[in-house]
């Protein structure tokens, strides 16, 4: 069974690498609308770091994938941890030397952990949303998403650089 799954492994990443059209790696920062913690307890505003891979296989279709760690701000007396994994597939709009805009499509699992160290409370989740969004690449390796995300259930609009290989 694990010399099938090898040899399975194995064609498709040489298929695929004979087609392949573009690979990268790029890091921006990243605001969420929901990440953050108000005085009164509701949601507000925060900030994150993403780091991303971009693999397109054909000149319109590709995939990303990414992690955030959020640095969400919280009343005093809460410690709050948040971070997500999110895959996509992507679909260029337009495609030429100058920029690439696209639509994606995802699915994106995000952990939120939360402390009271005075008083020992904690808890923590999982959850697992869909995304829906669009992007756009400049040919000087700039990016800029913006997407409805749904494990936070949060808009997340995301600006840095991707180095294409």
């Amino acid at each position: 069974m694990k010399k099938l799954f090898f040899a399975c492994f194995v064609t498709i990443m040489s298929i695929t690498n004979v087609s392949s059209q573009e690979f990268g790696v790029g890091a921006g920062l990243t605001l969420g609308t929901e990440i953050s913690i108000d005085d009164d307890f509701s949601s507000k505003l925060g900030f994150g770091a993403n780091i991303r891979g971009l693999y397109k296989f054909t000149p319109r279709w590709g995939v990303t994938g990414g992690f955030t760690y959020y640095f969400p701000s919280t009343p005093s007396q809460i410690d709050l941890t948040t971070y997500q994994f999110n895959f996509d597939a992507t679909y260029s709009i337009v495609n030429n030397q100058t920029i690439d805009f696209y639509g994606l499509l995802g699915i994106d699992t995000a952990y939120a952990q939360a402390k009271v160290p005075n008083e020992n409370v904690a808890a923590d989740d999982n959850e697992l949303g869909i995304e829906l969004g669009i992007g756009i690449i400049t040919k000087f390796g700039l990016f800029f998403e913006a997407k409805a995300e749904g494990a936070y259930e949060q808009g997340q609009f995301t600006l840095g650089y991707l180095h294409r290989f």
